[in-house]
């Protein structure tokens, strides 16, 4: 059977490396570039951006996107803005978030498509995108899909097309040495998810392997490394290079249980993506041990553990992801919705990619794990 890979047609990376922004520009055309910037990233990065691109001549508009996950309401103000703004490219800096809802823009704006839930796969046509993190986690930059939530539903649509990755990404390390410690741990926990599950998915192929064992073996080397040592720019550069990988890995072979019953778990309790993925692998990858024993064998050996259950455990409580957890969830509000968000983790994608296709028992065991650890 046949199987393909799909990836950012240029990839910038290193120290240093956002000043290849007026290249990028350059290359592709654009005159007017329409600027999405987290809170962060404008605090941060804004005077440095009108500087590289003053050189190139290229006039700007910032549009500054609030630091939780986009909305529908989000992407519909935006691409008002952007329909208005005259401009004909768009560029993304920030974390998933943000290179979310500009891919999203990028899409919409060109297509007209009145709602993300309008949204059908077929010949797609958008502007020209270039996206920058500053978080190493989402690898939203190397990704063919994005997640916008239906604040009104409480669901979360992830759309997935080759046509929305970003023509350009660019990895600078620099930009995310500022980041939080918790911000740090909970994003890298999605990166290596992100690997992990791509590797025992029953879509996997020998491309996404190679890509998803690297990204193994790079987040688990330094992830640890950046959460105590903030500043070290090598191993910031590390975690940006695993995210990226296992953006394309999953991107192209899928995530599975993980992510599925993680979205519920986020847009119920509005908790951040990184965390409900570091709260729900542990259950999930022990779901799916005897089914992908084999696969995961390999990452633990690429892990250096003989036991990954306890590895991902050790991780979480490094992390302090159940106590960060606590702050949004209610033990017994949380046992109460435990059957809604069963039924919501089972009619979104990464159910079928499982190598052990899991059943309501099978979910509501997973959510049950998790209110026992809180």
């Amino acid at each position: 059977m046949a199987t393909s890979i799909h990836l950012p047609k240029t990839l910038y990376h290193g120290p240093g490396s956002l000043a290849a922004l007026e290249s990028a520009v350059k290359r592709l055309g654009i005159d007017h570039l329409f600027v999405i910037l987290s809170e962060r990233a404008k605090s941060e990065l804004e005077g440095e951006i009108r500087s590289l691109l003053k050189k190139s001549r290229t006039a700007v508009t910032f549009c500054t996107h609030a630091s939780k996950e986009p909305t529908l309401a989000h992407v519909a103000e935006v691409r008002k803005r952007f329909q208005s703004s005259g401009c004909d490219g768009i560029l993304a800096i920030g974390g998933g978030s943000a290179i979310d809802l500009a891919k999203a823009v990028a899409v919409t704006a060109k297509t007209n498509i009145a709602s993300i839930k309008n949204f059908e796969i077929g010949h797609i046509e958008r502007h020209p995108l270039i996206a920058v993190p500053t978080t190493a986690g989402s690898g939203s930059e190397a990704t063919k899909v994005f997640v916008i939530t239906d604040e009104k539903e409480n669901i979360k649509h992830n759309p997935a097309h080759p046509s929305i990755i970003p023509d350009v990404a660019i990895l600078d390390p620099e930009l995310t040495l500022s980041l939080p410690r918790n911000v740090t741990a909970q994003t890298g926990m999605d990166a290596l998810a992100h690997a992990i599950e791509a590797f025992v998915s029953n879509k996997s192929s020998p491309a996404s392997d190679m890509y998803a064992m690297k990204a193994i073996e790079l987040i688990g080397t330094n992830l640890t490394t950046v959460y105590h040592e903030p500043n070290n720019l090598l191993a910031r550069e590390q975690m940006l290079l695993g995210s990226h990988f296992a953006g394309i890995a999953f991107s192209n072979a899928s995530t599975n249980l993980a992510h599925a019953s993680a979205r519920p778990l986020g847009a119920r309790f509005q908790l951040p993506h990184g965390l409900t993925v570091a709260l729900t692998l542990p259950p999930v990858v022990h779901f799916g041990l005897e089914a992908a024993k084999d696969r995961y064998e390999k990452i633990a050996a690429i892990l250096h553990t003989d036991d990954l259950l306890m590895y991902l455990e050790n991780l979480n409580e490094t992390f302090e992801i159940y106590e960060e957890a606590r702050r949004f969830i209610d033990k017994t509000v949380l046992e109460n919705m435990i059957p809604l968000l069963v039924q919501d983790a089972l009619s979104g994608n990464g159910i079928l990619t499982n190598r052990k296709i899991p059943d309501k028992e099978d979910v509501f065991h997973v959510y049950e794990q998790i209110r026992k650890r809180l």
